[in-house]
């Protein structure tokens, strides 16, 4: 293909080749070796092109495993190994073309070699060659060249050698590469001039910027791990030097740098996070930002744009806390240097100003000024996800960012207010105002500055709002400003309701408080930066007047958000709204000016019209007004308004009618209950005004215009008439309000003369209602007097009359029913007259029937006739007029079908013909069809006299058109047939709890069912069906609402009149009294204490009655009292209980009673506050009499005998607790069992029937006397046992042979053929899991423990009868018999033949590894706990059951301690341990069981098998290939597993006489790296494990450690073995020693040099020996380098040399720790400069011609700093202190100076800066930790006064170290020392400080209460001392323990012999500095509790005296021994044996 004419001129143009003249292309290896070999240039010149072609690869291109190039090229390098040819013929060639054409040859070879794994073997010869220090020099000298070519081909070469095998060779790239060569820069400018973006570089044609950019990137990719962190730290300049003008790179080549910054850096967990943040520094944001301007597409189809690629990456790495560059902040909190105090209010301003503010984000912080907010959209996305991700960063943004916020009309202008408004609505950051760590609040709120920032910025504010709403301000520049300063106060209103809930939830005082305050700063603040209120006002006054026609949008806009502003500044700022003149009732005209409501004046064809024209912002505008008035305490609502006769009420009223927008009704419905509820109108009862709304008519649906009734009466809309009438009511009420209570008293007054039974006028008056109902009957009888109402008007006032009347009934107690009939009989005497509407007698119908409705609903379910039913005639004419209607056609309009079928419920109300049901559903169906929402009014006008509703089908109506349904009013037409239909009965419940309901509206349902009740008196049927529905609605207001309005619920039905004479009838039917008791029971519980108070009255008069019965004798009326005994008070039971006669039986009648009675004292004594008084055993036993056959009775005797004996004394856990936990738990003091007769026992062995309970009693008597046994004996001598269960048999036998362990002769007094038929009874029927079963196999073990006369035949039955049982069936139960007579003479056979079977029944079980049940787990760690003993085991038996786990279960923890367990008894021989070894070391997942990702139990098991297996035939079992996978998996590091495999490794140099040094000759200490040489493994060691293992080095650590296993010792995995890292280096130094100067760098930066010097303070001469040899070579080794550190580091080794005189026996002398520790810390800073410690040792070293180890280095320059630094010195230096002390040599180097001395000062200065106090502390463990300074404190320095004193001040978050240096004193101090100089105050001291740390511990910590019991315990140990000093300090760990139960919940029993419980390890004493804070971790805390129960028994034995704490630790650990098991708490089985021996010998 011909060139392009467009190319570059630089470029050499082509030659047209002369025909004839024709370069075939090589097809063979001897043409290509023929071409390469020549020696013509020329003919080269022109072949070369040619085999370019040829092996040219495309970019795209897939190569495939056959290609023929690849064919070739194999053929080619097999002839010519290496590519000599070509490398020959580019040594001969000078020609820079024709060597850019070998380069390109070059790297296409190695691309096509690259494609597949079997073609790598070519390649890599070739790369070795070229990465050689020749050919390396002369591509550096083509890089640096002017030939462009050239260039390009060798940059080719390099990407091709990176890119190789997946970039296994990219690591010798990265260190051959010139990337000192000076001309590299210039790469990047090196462009292909082209005229598009994307023209002239492409994939396939890259540029030489393109191909230096890729080989840059190939460093990060994700496939170059090993590299990419060397790349990062070496040279990350060069990295980021592509991102200077990435703006200019195509979209490609941008999309690649990005891709790869993400993927290979932010991606990589691996890589520091430091590393990336170098990277994206603020310099690289602002190349990256550049890349925004390019925002169009640069390629059709419009996907390829640089600013959205850009924004994505920039909104990765800058947008999410935690990660990229953005960190986590405090919010609005600024950051604080650690340990420092809150920064003060005065100084934040200054700090945030100046550029000394502290933040956490800086790179943000200076980035976000940058940002072009107001002209790229997407750089304004970034700002705001940026501010949303750091809320710190916006106080400092608005300075810095410098925007404009002057008004004027521009768009800049706009954007940035836009922008603010943006910034400012940013959500509250309130999870930074939460302690860190915790759900706890900060008690120190935020600076006021930071907060006053995200609220309202001080850039002007005031200034330029104010000047914003001015008015002559363009529009829009108004509402921009408007909607900013409202998201300011709406941000304001959200800050203040966070402040107040934190403020509540710190229960904070109003003036005191810190949050308090700081609200009142916000707002005080706030109110200084808002414009002034009065220009809110005339902005708003400004829009208030309706619009032009042109503006509309203008001023619905600008109105709207005026409102919004005065709303919120009465919300926010209600003090500088109450300082402005503004009427606040002037905005009630907005609701009158027709927005929402037409003006009276206005038609009705015209609402439609208006309604069209409301938009949604002026439905917002009024609720914005709304809420004003609702929150204004200036609002009027009675005043009227200006130039017009209405009142502000009236307005309201009849919007909240009209209105059908939701949130304008429940706003009106607020403000309406608000201000009503605080007038005089309602001030008795403020609920009241929820009935008086719910009453009002809605205009919702409403007549049309020019209705009329059928006698011509015009009917106008009831809106109007109901609430202008309602007005006047109010008004004048409000004028005279006590005026119309007299007049209400009067009333009732003249009513009740004759009625002799009626209520107190003042109770009427005050239970029925507001004065305002009785003005409403005044102004009625008034205006219908005088004719001042119209028809229609009259109609819809009586229609709202009857439905107030109704919902007031529905709160009213009888008398107010009663008052309530008195006025509806008012009305109904006026309205009996003809006089009134005369010429319109259907209204005066209508008004009748609305009158007969209300006296209906008062007099439901009344008997006697009912009245004004209308009668039904002219039903023909009904029917017409219903078909005519349902022939008419729906009309389209919505006005016109509301209005049609509001005119057929008018027809209805006005019709003298009562229409049938079956009308009624017509009428429905037709509505229906018409207008939905008109069924509701058709529902409300149907009368409860004439039965409409249920027997139509109105209600499945309703439901259709899912229209809701009252409750009251559905109740109220309910007949009795109703109430006693379950169906009718659930949808009285749906339509109350259909919808969200309140207690209010629940309560008012009750009162009317218990009106019902009250009304259906007589009626037995009726009552007991309301008492159902009573007993349906509470159990829904259970589930509905909250336990507080239940209980508020209950308390109000249990104190009315009608539920206490339904409670406290005597003549009540049976029938209503088992319905009653039923709601009860469903109602009420027993065991709540709140709902015993409620009805405690009714209780206690039943009590009252119930002794009258009793002493009366009048038994039948017992049964009434029944629902009611368990509510009594246990006085009054107890009282009942002595007045029943048991000396004679008594009726079915009282015995039933004393069975409820009985039930009722079981219930008390196992409630919470239990019983004052106990029942006495004597009384229960002769209350058998009475009830001879109760169960329920010989419970209780059951039980009480039982609670005189101690706690769980059989071992079982007792089924019942208090529930305060184990709080209550006492000894018992027996004093019931000597009253008890000594032959009780046989009055219950001799029974016919026994039940659970008479078991019970036999055993508990059986453990509570001791003549019961001989009794026992004899009646199992008898063989009455044969009667019963088997399960009863075992309860009693096991009882008798555990009461039996102190006096074997019983077991021998029973007969042979009675002991071999028990146990032959106890075999049979085997029973499943439970204690059934436990119970019978300790009956078994009891026998064969005791029996030694009888126990080989015993044996040997047993042995008959379990070979007999199925092995699967049996496992469990054989293993525990072995377990328990496993050291019993005379079972050897049998325990043998079991362990045989258990064996096999093992292999079959795990070999089924789907069938694990709880049962074989618990029989396989039986076995693992046997297999521990002495046992021998067969190895034929065992052999399988290894083999099982090794090859399935390595997985399991379980099956390889049993594994483990199996090896120690059984002689295996060698072939089947190899065997086993093999399947092991060859195991699929043996790398994945222990690698990186297993957890330490599982490498931990695995390798105890693994050390088990090579020691027992070491001969056989040391074999290289044994070993050899071992070393793969071993870490190096200091964890029992590695430390277990390193000794196996040992084991195999002892035993074969052979080093392992090869096998680490390729082993890399990290799994993701590979060395190819031992000097690559040292230099793959972890800088920062290594480090570690300097500062914590083990100086137990030993070479001959381990020699013969792994002995139990500290376990770290993050540390170093230094003995792994003293033999790798010293081969290393052997084998192959570093030469090169970065080589020798890499070695000092693992601080493996470090280490060495470390080893010289080693107590272990071999250590030090082998360190000082490998520093004498790593010196002369040093000399010979030519490293820049050079110099330095041999300064520093030097002055080690100086001081490492020889001892006398020619052994290195031990340096002390501090010696070591600065020098090793001194080189580590030469080659970290970085690190802020470098400086400083270097001038130290360098000041002293040699180092004083006598003297503990740098004390005083770091310990009182004076540098800005200087905390961080000193910390520095606390550390080194710690670090140091490891010895008494150290001890004297740090007495000389005084130094605790000086750590006891600072320590006692500083409160507030924990971490310094921590570094102390560890000091000081690491001082007590040795016998000779601990002596010297104690002694010279008063250490023990001391601490004393600093735990009397407190000791917060350092409990755990103060117990521990406690714990050390007591191990490590030579008492007899301290009883010399102090006597015993020493020891009381101690125990007073002890006392301090457990009284002053906070929350309760299970790991904390270890340490404690530890502590304790080790103080009782000590042999000298007096323990009385331990006593206080008994008894507070024992209130601490009691805390701590609170939390605990007891666990179910674990199965005797296993270990289920997991008490946490301690770290045994002496304690130093690591790990002294940390808190033992506690996995199970109820195995935490047991054992510190055991141990602080264990202190309360020691004590001289008994203290009460014994015996509240003697009955746990009798409940811990039952939870653990005898084998578990061998401690608590003795206690309990004990106990039982003490109880039988006291009775």
């Amino acid at each position: 293909m011909p060139r392009k004419t467009t190319e570059p001129p630089r470029k050499r143009a082509k030659v047209e080749r002369p025909a004839g003249q024709h370069t075939e292309v090589p097809s063979n290896i001897q043409d290509i070796g023929q071409v390469l070999r020549t020696q013509n240039p020329d003919i080269l010149a022109k072949a070369l092109p040619t085999l370019r072609s040829k092996l040219y690869p495309r970019p795209d291109e897939v190569i495939s495993p056959q290609d023929e190039r690849l064919q070739l090229l194999k053929s080619w390098l097999e002839e010519s190994h290496g590519a000599s040819d070509l490398f020959d013929a580019w040594d001969r060639t000078n020609q820079l073309s024709t060597i850019a054409l070998l380069v390109t040859i070059m790297s296409s070879t190695l691309t096509l070699l690259s494609s597949h794994l079997p073609y790598h073997q070519y390649g890599l010869p070739i790369i070795r060659t070229l990465l050689s220090t020749r050919w390396t020099r002369q591509l550096s000298a083509y890089l640096g060249g002017s030939h462009n070519d050239l260039i390009l081909a060798t940059l080719k070469l390099f990407n091709a050698i990176s890119a190789f095998g997946g970039g296994c060779e990219r690591k010798a790239v990265f260190e051959a590469f010139p990337w000192d060569n000076k001309t590299l820069p210039k790469l990047l400018h090196m462009r292909r001039r082209s005229k598009g973006t994307d023209a002239g570089v492409s994939p396939s044609k890259p540029d030489i910027r393109t191909l230096y950019v890729l080989f840059i990137l190939s460093f990060v990719d994700r496939d170059a791990p090993s590299v990419k962190t060397a790349f990062l730290e070496q040279r990350r300049e060069f990295f980021v030097s592509i991102f200077k003008s990435l703006n200019q790179d195509p979209y490609l080549v941008v999309q690649r740098v990005l891709q790869a910054s993400w993927d290979g850096l932010w991606s990589d967990q691996k890589v520091k996070r430091t590393l990336k943040i170098g990277v994206f520094g603020e310099a690289t944001l602002s190349h990256l930002v550049k890349l925004y301007d390019r925002a169009v597409p640069e390629k059709e189809g419009g996907l390829h744009v640089p600013a959205d690629i850009v924004h994505h990456f920039l909104l990765a790495i800058c947008c999410r806390p935690g990660q990229g560059i953005c960190f986590k902040d405090r919010g609005w909190y600024v950051r604080e240097a650690e340990g420092s105090v809150p920064v003060d209010e005065e100084d934040t301003t200054e700090r945030k100003r100046g550029s000394s503010a502290k933040i956490h984000n800086k790179i943000l912080a200076n980035f976000l000024p940058t940002l072009k907010i107001n002209e790229d959209p997407r750089q304004q996305e970034l700002a705001l996800k940026i501010f949303a991700a750091s809320p710190e960063l916006v106080s400092g943004y608005w300075s810095a960012a410098a925007l404009t916020f002057e008004p004027r009309l521009s768009s800049k202008w706009i954007a940035n207010i836009s922008f603010t408004g943006q910034v400012i609505s940013q959500a509250v950051p309130t999870s930074s105002f939460l302690l860190p760590g915790t759900t706890e609040y900060n008690p120190m709120p935020p600076p006021l500055s930071m907060i006053i920032a995200n609220i309202l910025p001080s850039v002007g504010t005031k200034a330029y709002f104010t000047k914003g709403l001015q008015t002559g301000a363009a529009g829009l520049v108004q509402h921009c400003t408007a909607l900013t300063l409202a998201k300011c106060l709406k941000k304001l209103a959200e800050v203040i309701c966070t402040f107040k809930r934190i403020i509540a939830a710190l229960e904070e005082e109003e003036e005191g408080g810190q949050w308090s305050q700081r609200r009142k700063e916000v707002e005080k603040e706030s109110r200084r930066r808002v414009p002034e209120f009065q220009v809110i006002v005339a902005f708003s006054q400004q829009h208030l007047n309706s619009p032009n026609a042109q503006n509309t949008s203008k001023h619905t806009l600008l109105s709207e958000v005026s409102q919004r502003l005065l709303w919120l500044y009465q919300e926010c700022l209600p003090d500088v709204v109450a300082e402005g003149r503004f009427e606040v009732g002037k905005l009630v005209l907005t609701l009158a000016e027709g927005w929402l409501m037409p003006l009276p004046e206005d038609g009705k064809n015209k609402r439609e019209d208006q309604l069209q024209l409301f938009s949604p912002l002026q439905k917002v505008k009024q609720l914005h007004v709304l809420r004003l008035l609702n929150t204004s305490d200036r609002f009027t609502w009675s005043g009227k308004i200006a130039s017009s006769s209405r009142t502000y009420f009236q307005v309201l009223l009849k919007t909240f009618c009209t209105t059908n927008v939701r949130a304008l009704h429940t706003t009106l419905h607020v403000l309406l209950q608000q201000v009503l509820a605080t007038s005089v109108l309602f001030q008795e009862d403020p609920g009241e005004v929820e009935l008086w709304l719910a009453s009002l008519p809605s205009g919702i649906v409403c007549r049309g215009p020019g209705t009329e009734t059928p006698d011509g009466a015009p009917l106008t809309d009831e809106v109007d008439g109901v609430v202008t009438f309602l007005d006047e009511c109010t008004q004048r009420c409000l004028k005279t309000p006590y005026r119309y209570m007299e007049a209400m008293a009067d009333l009732f007054q003249s009513n009740d003369a004759c009625s002799p039974d009626a209520v107190p006028v003042d109770a009427q008056v005050e239970t029925v209602a507001s004065p305002l109902l009785m003005t409403v009957l005044e102004q009625i009888l008034a205006k219908i007097n005088g004719r001042l109402m119209s028809p229609s008007d009259a109609l819809s006032v009586f229609t709202f009359v009857r439905q107030l009347v109704f919902k007031l009934a529905s709160k009213q107690e009888e008398a107010g029913y009663h008052a309530l009939q008195v006025i509806t009989g008012k009305l109904e005497a006026r309205m009996a007259s003809d006089d009134v509407f005369e010429n319109h007698p259907s209204i005066r119908g209508a008004i009748r029937r609305e009158l007969s409705i209300a006296t209906a609903c008062l007099r439901h379910l009344e008997t006697g006739p009912r009245s004004n039913v209308r009668e039904r005639k002219d039903a023909d004419a009904v029917g017409v007029f219903l078909d005519r209607v349902e022939q008419v056609p729906v009309p389209e309009n919505e006005t016109a079908r509301m209005t049609s079928a509001y005119e057929l419920v008018d027809w209805v109300r006005l019709v003298d013909v009562p229409p049938a049901p079956m009308d009624i559903s017509r009428l429905a169906s037709v509505i229906r069809r018409f207008h939905n929402p008109t069924l509701k009014a058709l529902l409300e006008v149907l009368s409860p006299l004439e039965g409409q509703l249920w027997e139509s089908n109105i209600l499945e109506v309703l439901e259709e058109a899912h229209v809701e349904v009252d409750f009251d009013w559905l109740f109220v037409h309910c007949s009795d047939m109703q109430f006693g239909d379950k169906q009718c009965r659930a949808k009285l419940f749906y339509a109350l709890f259909s919808r969200q309901v309140t207690s209010f509206d629940v309560e008012r349902a009750m009162r009317l069912v218990l009106h019902g009740i009250v009304n259906s008196d007589g009626r037995t049927g009726t009552t007991k069906d309301l008492l159902l529905l009573l007993s349906e609605l509470f159990s829904g207001a259970a589930a509905s609402l909250e336990n507080r309005d239940v209980l508020n619920l209950k308390a109000t039905i249990a104190v009315s009149p009608a539920f206490l004479g339904l409670c406290l009838s005597v003549d009540i039917a049976t029938e209503v009294h088992d319905a009653l008791q039923k709601f009860i029971q469903a109602t009420f519980n027993p065991t709540n204490l709140d709902d015993k108070k409620v009805l405690a009255p009714i209780a206690a008069q039943w009590a009252g009655s119930v002794k009258e019965m009793l002493s009366s004798e009048q038994h039948d009326k017992l049964r009434l009292a029944k629902p009611w005994i368990r509510f009594m008070e246990s006085s009054e039971l107890y009282a009942v209980l002595n007045l029943i006669d048991n000396s004679q039986q008594q009726g079915s009648v009282v015995s039933g009673f004393l069975e409820e009675l009985l039930s009722a004292v079981d219930q008390l004594q196992g409630s919470n506050d239990g019983l004052p008084v106990e029942v006495p055993v004597a009384r229960l036993l002769d209350l058998q009499k009475q009830l001879p056959e109760s169960p329920l009775l010989e419970g209780m005797i059951a039980r009480s005998l039982a609670s005189q004996l101690p706690v769980a004394y059989d071992g079982i856990l007792p089924t019942s607790l208090p529930s305060e936990g184990l709080a209550l738990l006492r000894l018992p003091r027996h004093d019931h069992l000597t009253s008890l007769p000594p032959d009780l026992i046989s009055q219950f062995l001799e029974r016919e029937t026994w039940t659970d309970s008479t078991a019970q009693i036999v055993a508990v008597l059986l453990y509570a006397q001791a003549s019961s046994s001989p009794i026992a004996v004899h009646w199992l001598n008898s063989k009455k046992y044969q009667r019963l269960s088997i399960d009863h048999l075992s309860i009693v036998f096991a009882a008798f042979l555990d009461c039996s362990v102190s006096d074997a002769d019983q077991v021998t007094q029973l007969g042979d053929d009675v002991l071999f038929g028990l146990l032959e009874q106890l075999l049979s029927e085997w029973p499943g899991l439970g204690e059934r079963r436990l119970r019978r196999l300790q009956c078994i073990c009891y026998v064969l423990q005791q029996d030694a006369q009888r126990r080989p035949r015993l044996s040997t039955l047993l042995q008959k009868k379990v070979l007999s049982l199925p092995l699967e069936s049996f496992a469990f139960e054989a293993m525990y018999i072995v377990r328990r007579v496993l050291a019993v003479p005379g079972c050897e056979s049998m325990v043998a033949s079991f362990v045989d079977r258990v064996l096999q029944w093992a292999v079959r079980h795990i070999s089924n590894s789907g069938d694990r049940d709880d049962d074989a787990r618990n029989a396989l760690e039986l076995l693992t706990n046997v297999s521990r003993s002495k046992l021998k085991l067969k190895a034929h038996l065992v052999e399988p059951l290894l083999t099982i786990i090794v090859k399935s279960h390595l997985h399991d923890l379980a099956a390889l301690d049993l594994a483990v367990s199996l090896l120690r008894n059984t002689e295996l021989k060698p072939v089947v341990v190899n065997r086993l070894l093999q399947n092991i070391l060859q195991h699929e997942n043996f790398f994945n069981f222990l690698g990186k990702d297993s957890t330490p139990s599982q490498r931990n098991g695995i390798t105890r098998l693994l050390d088990g297996l090579f020691r027992l035939h070491p001969t056989n079992t040391c074999h290289p290939s044994h070993i050899e996978p071992l070393v793969q998996v071993y870490g190096g590091t200091m964890s029992t597993s590695d430390r277990r495999l390193l000794s196996i490794m040992r084991l195999f140099e002892a035993e074969k006489r052979t080093s392992i040094s090869p096998f680490f000759s390729k082993w890399s200490p990290s799994p993701d790296a590979s060395s190819a040489n031992i000097l690559e493994v040292v230099q793959n060691f972890d800088p920062v494990k290594m480090l570690r293992t300097c500062l914590f080095f083990p100086g137990w650590r030993r070479f001959a450690d381990d020699a013969k296993g792994v002995k139990e010792s500290p376990n770290d995995d993050h540390m170093y073995d230094p003995l792994l890292v003293i033999a790798l280096s010293a081969q290393m130094l052997v084998e192959s020693p570093p030469t090169a100067a970065l080589a020798w760098v890499k070695l000092f930066r693992t601080n493996v040099v470090s280490l060495l010097i470390r080893c010289l303070s080693s107590k272990d001469v071999n250590i030090r020996e082998a360190a000082s040899c490998q520093l004498s070579m790593i010196f002369d080794g040093i000399q010979k380098s030519n490293m820049q550190e050079k110099p330095q580091a041999l300064y520093v080794l030097q002055l080690l040399k100086n001081v490492m005189n020889p001892t006398a026996d020619n052994v290195p002398r031990r340096l002390p720790a501090y010696s070591t520790l600065i020098l090793l810390h001194a080189l580590r800073g030469i080659f970290y400069p970085s690190n802020f410690i470098y400086p400083r040792t270097a001038r130290f070293l360098l000041q002293r011609p040699e180092l004083d180890v006598t003297d503990v280095p740098m004390l005083f320059n770091m310990l009182y700093s004076n540098s800005d630094d200087w905390k961080k010195e000193r910390g520095w230096m606390i550390r080194m202190l710690a670090d140091g002390m490891t010895s008494t040599e150290d001890w004297r180097v740090l007495k000389r100076r005084h130094t605790w001395d000086l750590l006891a000062s600072l320590f006692q200065s500083t409160k507030k800066d924990r971490a310094l106090r921590a570094g102390i502390l560890e000091v000081l463990a690491n001082l007590t930790c040795n016998a000779q300074a601990c002596n010297s404190l104690i002694l010279k320095s008063s250490l023990l006064s001391w601490i004393e004193i600093q735990l009397i001040y407190g000791h917060h978050g350092e409990t755990m170290a103060w117990l521990r240096i406690l714990e050390n004193i007591a191990v490590i101090a030579d008492t007899s020392k301290l009883q010399r100089a102090m006597g015993m105050e020493w020891f009381a001291v101690i125990c007073r400080s002890l006392s301090h740390i457990v009284q002053m511990s906070g929350d309760p910590d299970a790991g904390t209460l270890c340490q404690i019991a530890a502590v304790v315990l080790r103080l009782s140990l000590m042999e000298g001392t007096v323990k009385h000093h331990l006593e206080p300090v008994l008894r507070h760990a024992v209130a601490y323990l009691q805390t701590l139960e609170s939390r605990t919940q007891l666990r179910a029993p674990v199965q005797p012999g296993t270990t289920s419980f997991s008490p946490p390890e301690l770290v045994s004493p002496p304690h130093g500095a690591q790990g002294l804070h940390i808190t033992p971790t506690v996995t199970d805390t109820f195995g935490a509790w047991g054992a510190v129960v055991e141990t602080l028994w264990r202190v309360s034995m020691v004590l001289d005296d008994r203290v009460p704490e014994w015996d509240t630790l003697t009955s746990r650990l009798l409940i811990w021994r039952r939870s653990a098991g005898d084998d578990g708490s061998q401690l608590g089985e003795w206690v309990r044996e004990e106990s039982v021996r003490a109880t039988r010998a006291y009775s």
